[in-house]
């Protein structure tokens, strides 16, 4: 009999300790979504003052500083084999130079709000690459999944360009070329995350993105004017740098590493909707009924299409994990 009472007592502190883990991390994503979310419209806010690309290059430049002292300090060493060394450039070229370019001017060139529904489509991008590898296998309904996402992207543009704005229909399409260089990255960093930590890449990713960002960014950094810059202008990188791309990143590795990457994942859906909130409160942005319908019919094909992936080889983990906007 006391075995029993001991064998019940033990089962439920099991349940307890496995829901207390599942609810830090459901609680970690949370926040880490939020911060994400509210990014968009801190830096649409911020690049009032900076020029865009010298806003990137010393968010970057920092982030990648504090990155790798964190890492070497962590785990002794940034070393990888040299058979990795191709895809760290090839990804770190894509995930972190290409897409802040078209980030950066998507964000100054349209609204917030659109930038953040035209972001919601990294996923599908990320398994039509991983197809293209060979990675994933699609079920048929995938493709019915992508006329979904195509329409509520037309939607979304016509939406957000109904004053013909040639501006705001460029920003629109360099908000999808973000999301689709972001998609791309994630599928390509997956082999380096089944051999490093996910600090190491992230680290290493930002050491070599941000030189080709300095590219741009080190000429605006020279003709800068700071004479016009506000607290915001302050306030906006600081939020950028610190919660945005160091204290979310961190808290999305604890959230992958005690809830599983699916957990995780799953709550993604939700950046959108609060990017469009927070775009609302501190900009003033409202969405036109098109962008609003075809940010709902996104989101409802990229729920039908990650459910329609699988994974060809089970050493290749579905995370999408790497550094966020």
């Amino acid at each position: 009999m006391p075995r029993s009472i001991d064998g019940i007592a033990y089962a439920r502190s099991v349940s307890v300790r496995k829901r207390s883990v599942f609810d830090l991390a459901l609680v970690l994503t949370l926040i880490t979504v939020a911060l994400w979310a509210l990014n968009i419209p801190i830096v649409k806010i911020a690049v009032v003052g900076w020029n865009p690309m010298a806003f990137s290059f010393v968010r970057f430049a920092a982030g990648a500083t504090i990155f790798a002292v964190f890492v070497l300090i962590r785990e002794g060493s940034l070393r990888v084999q040299r058979r990795d060394i191709p895809i760290f450039l090839i990804a770190g070229s894509i995930g972190i130079g290409l897409i802040q370019y078209s980030f950066m001017y998507a964000v100054e060139q349209t609204t917030a709000s659109t930038v953040t529904l035209l972001f919601a489509t990294t996923p599908l991008w990320a398994a039509l690459v991983a197809r293209l590898l060979g990675w994933e296998f699609v079920k048929p309904w995938f493709w019915g999944a992508i006329a979904i996402c195509g329409a509520g992207v037309v939607l979304v543009l016509v939406g957000s360009g109904g004053n013909l704005s040639f501006g705001s229909l460029l920003g629109d399409v360099l908000a999808l070329g973000a999301a689709a260089s972001w998609g791309t990255y994630s599928v390509l960093i997956r082999p380096l995350l089944q051999r490093y930590s996910a600090t190491r890449v992230s680290a290493i990713m930002m050491l070599i993105g941000a030189p080709l960002i300095g590219i741009a960014g080190i000429p605006q950094l020279l003709h800068q004017d700071f004479g016009k810059f506000t607290p915001a202008s302050w306030v906006g990188l600081g939020y950028a740098l610190i919660a945005s791309l160091i204290i979310a990143n961190l808290l999305w590795f604890v959230a992958i590493h005690k809830a599983g990457s699916a957990r995780a994942v799953a709550l993604m859906p939700l950046q959108p909707f609060l990017g469009v909130i927070f775009s609302a409160i501190l900009l003033g942005e409202r969405l036109d009924w098109k962008e609003l319908a075809g940010g709902i019919i996104i989101i409802v094909g990229i729920t039908i299409a990650v459910r329609s992936v699988e994974p060809i080889d089970a050493d290749h983990d579905q995370r999408e994990i790497g550094v966020q906007e």
